[in-house]
């Protein structure tokens, strides 16, 4: 079974120390890191270029099916 429990930092230690004081096993995975709106708007431009050369048959994009296979 797996729980995933979001803590504030200050509390890491309680319950990993709980966690050991039952033998279950911990991962400490670290927070995604927040886009800011720069990123986000730079990102949106790059991809409306890239549409816009595809429409102009200038690049190739993968296909739905390509992207599915990645994951």
């Amino acid at each position: 079974m797996r729980i995933i429990i979001d803590v504030k930092p200050q509390h890491r230690n309680l319950f990993i120390e709980m966690a050991k004081a039952v033998k279950a096993k911990v991962e400490i995975v670290p927070e995604e890191k927040k886009r800011t709106k720069e990123e986000f708007l730079d990102n949106l431009e790059n991809s409306l270029r890239e549409a816009e050369l595809h429409s102009q048959g200038k690049i190739e994009l993968k296909t739905a099916r390509e992207l599915f296979d990645e994951l």
